[in-house]
């Protein structure tokens, strides 16, 4: 009788460590960054359906088979990882942030981010690094050469004109400027954007990419991303552009005849009864015509003749005459050399429910 129940306890002994027995296996799963409790993590028996999440502080608790079971750790944006349970009754994860490759995307009409490959109009982004390379501080000038089928015309050196847009060139009389938007809202003037704020732009050239905006986005649309916090990250940025500009090319003009229509000189005629004694001197000096724009005037020779200032008080050639030479650089000199500075600084911080 003994051995028939000695027999019978063994037998169940095995039954209990059976392979296919279920036990519970529980367990916390941190970050591999900074050790914080990862919920909503998904946990699955490789080759089951069995599985579970876990919870707000990162545990979970499943039942596995006995034996070799392997359990399956995913989550969006951390890899994937295999834990062999063996005997254990507790199995504890850390999860690494996986790095991947995403495909291009694109902001397109009403801010809306869309795969690049599922677009079915023609559309292109430039990103921050590729806009600040020459640190223009005109977001027009930065899309210069940047962008298929997007001219930019340059204003004028002195920084008198603005430059302007033209997508896939100069469609007819009325064509304009772009119609410009910035985190989905629209821009008057694109002067006033902050080039140091901006993340990506994306051109949107087709009809059917600017349907969304109506008739005014007829001549294409630009689209400007603004920098927003990251996560957990607390950023400041200080940007300085200094620039210098000088006069590079100057049109051609001739040194050899001065102001006037004709040939012929205007001769002075004193007149004691009604010109100032200190004029007397310039009596039968020769007279340029003051009021000609053009330059048919006589040859610039050297002649002595009275200026403008010669015949007006208080300025240094009053009462006297001058060359009548060219002055080859007196238009260069007139300009000086341009300096434009820009300072930002800015801050970002992002958490789970708020960007500044």
């Amino acid at each position: 009788m003994k051995k028939i129940l000695l027999i019978s306890l063994m037998m169940m002994a095995c039954v209990l460590q059976s392979p296919g027995q279920e036990r519970v296996v529980t367990g916390t799963i941190t970050s591999e960054d900074d050790g914080t409790p990862l919920p909503g993590v998904n946990v699955v028996v490789k080759g089951t359906t069995v599985g579970t999440t876990s919870d707000i502080n990162g545990v979970y608790k499943l039942g596995v088979p006995g034996g070799d079971a392997v359990l399956i750790f995913s989550f969006i944006g951390l890899a994937t990882k295999e834990v062999e349970v063996g005997a254990r009754s507790v199995v504890d994860v850390r999860m690494a942030t996986d790095v991947q490759t995403l495909g291009e995307v694109v902001v397109t009409a009403l801010n809306i981010p869309r795969d690049k490959k599922s677009l079915g109009y023609a559309t292109q982004q430039v990103t921050q690094e590729n806009l600040r390379v020459a640190r223009e501080t005109n977001l027009n000038a930065a899309m210069a050469g940047k962008i298929a089928g997007v001219q930019v015309i340059g204003g004028s050196g002195a920084k008198f004109g603005a430059s302007r847009v033209r997508i896939r060139g100069v469609r007819g009389l009325n064509s304009a400027d772009p119609l410009y938007v910035v985190d989905g809202m629209v821009v008057n003037d694109p002067s006033t954007i902050n080039m140091d704020a901006v993340e990506s732009i994306n051109v949107l050239k087709g009809a059917n990419a600017a349907a969304l905006y109506g008739n005014r986005a007829r001549d294409g649309v630009v689209i400007i991303t603004t920098k927003t916090g990251k996560s957990g990250t607390l950023s400041i940025d200080f940007n300085n552009t200094t620039t210098f500009e000088s006069v590079a090319v100057l049109p051609n003009y001739q040194n050899e005849y001065g102001g006037g229509y004709t040939q012929d000189w205007d001769i002075f005629e004193f007149d004691p009864s009604r010109d100032d004694p200190a004029l007397a001197a310039l009596n039968g000096a020769r007279i340029p015509e003051f009021n000609a724009d053009e330059s048919w005037g006589p040859r610039m020779d050297g002649t002595q003749v009275a200026q403008w200032d010669a015949f007006i008080p208080g300025t240094s050639g009053y009462g006297q005459t001058r060359p009548w030479s060219p002055n080859p650089d007196n238009v260069r000199d007139f300009y000086e050399t341009g300096v434009f500075m820009q300072n930002s600084l800015s801050v970002s911080k992002a958490s789970d429910t708020n960007a500044i």
